[in-house]
């Protein structure tokens, strides 16, 4: 009799342990499984999230592309350009040359007819021409005439450069010394149009 209900405690005891083990084993099978569901739903969305991003980014280029085409047009006629231009532009002016060194200046805030007309700015030239004796750095008020500049360009093209940044075209002139670079917002205006001249010595 003993020998019967310890045999009946022991299995009682082990039954007891293997449902234990089976609930436990059930909880973390459910809750694995919650986990990968939730991974995958991260994974769906980020996926998603990517795709709309790329697409977003892909249509925004065209729009930027198919602007610079526009204006390069223009830009060749002679016709205006302010209706490419966002209000509070940025206009950079940098000419290297091997005598008179490098030649900077900037200014900010300019409404887009002002690309029509010549631009006032401060430029800072360093005097550190590699072919010249070295000069005093000057700093002096130019006017920049955009029509004046480019009127012995003896090309006007967009390559496509490698690794291109975004929302920026290049367009290049005389060989590929004298270009405007162009940086269009996401509405296809351009907020920043910088004007470089390097020489190619």
């Amino acid at each position: 009799m003993i020998k019967i209900k310890l045999t009946i405690i022991t299995l009682i005891g082990f039954l007891t342990i293997l449902i234990s083990c089976n609930s436990s084993t059930n909880s973390n099978v459910n809750e694995d499984k919650s986990k990968i569901d939730s991974a995958k739903e991260q994974v769906d969305k980020t996926d998603k999230e990517l795709k709309t991003k790329n697409e977003s980014t892909t249509e925004i280029r065209t729009q930027v592309d198919l602007k610079a085409s526009e204006f390069l047009t223009n830009l060749k006629t002679g016709e205006k350009l302010s209706s490419f231009f966002n209000d509070k532009w940025i206009f950079v002016y940098h000419e290297d040359n091997r005598c008179d060194g490098s030649t900077d200046g900037q200014i900010d805030n300019l409404k887009s007819t002002q690309i029509d007309s010549r631009i006032k700015l401060q430029v800072k030239n360093d005097g550190e021409g590699w072919e010249c004796d070295k000069k005093d750095p000057k700093t002096y008020d130019m006017d920049f005439d955009q029509k004046e500049k480019i009127k012995d360009w003896d090309r006007f093209e967009i390559p496509n450069y490698d690794n291109q940044e975004e929302n920026i075209v290049y367009i290049v002139g005389s060989g590929e010394s004298d270009y405007l670079k162009l940086h269009f917002n996401d509405n296809g205006l351009i907020i920043r149009l910088e004007y470089r001249s390097v020489d190619p010595g």
